[in-house]
């Protein structure tokens, strides 16, 4: 039989045995399906190609550990989806980036959520702030829902700046954490 009549299951079981063949049928298998997709949400060419290159890759190189208890194609849209926010979010953070994102990419990218979806992951954001302990809680929402600056928070609540900075740090590592399981559970069931 030849590796192109492999189910995906059975090329993964070789992907994790080191077959090298096994994994660029995969790849050629799913390359353009997740490349178009990437495409769809980023509006950049190498953009969408440094995303799936990296799922790719990280797939490669934890391929004896990796569990895909879905079916492969769900796993790597998952792992795409991830990693397309994972970029925008980096890419946020690049001076002139922020406006082209917020112009191009995010309309595009929050289209394929429904309103229901939509809802359900603002009541999780929600939900997840409301844990936060309670000074940390209070520095986040002045930062994020009232848009307030470092140094007017700081002098709001009468604590020093670098309070204030490492509350919000610790804050949003502390979201991060509960929210990526989140956020690709929701993106997952999407596309049950």
């Amino acid at each position: 039989m030849r590796r192109t009549e492999h189910t995906d299951a059975d090329l993964w079981r070789l992907v994790q045995q080191d077959d090298g063949p096994a994994f660029k049928c995969l790849f050629d298998r799913y390359w353009e399906k997740l490349y178009v997709y990437a495409l769809n949400r980023l509006k950049s060419d190498t953009d969408a190609q440094d995303v799936v290159q990296d799922v790719l890759i990280n797939l490669w190189s934890r391929r004896a550990t990796v569990s895909i208890d879905t079916t492969l194609a769900a796993y790597l849209h998952a792992a795409v989806q991830y990693e397309v926010l994972a970029h925008i979010a980096k890419a946020s953070k690049i001076a002139g980036r922020r406006e082209e994102l917020e112009k191009n990419v995010l309309p595009a990218f929050t289209s394929f959520l429904d309103l229901v979806q939509l809802k359900e992951m603002q009541a999780i954001v929600e939900a997840e702030v409301a844990r936060l302990p309670e000074k940390m809680q209070q520095v986040y929402r002045l930062r994020q829902e009232k848009d307030l600056s470092v140094k007017e928070i700081s002098r709001l609540l009468d604590v020093s700046e670098q309070t204030v900075r490492n509350q919000l740090s610790a804050s949003y590592l502390k979201l991060r954490k509960h929210l990526k399981e989140a956020m690709l559970t929701v993106i997952f069931f999407q596309h049950l």
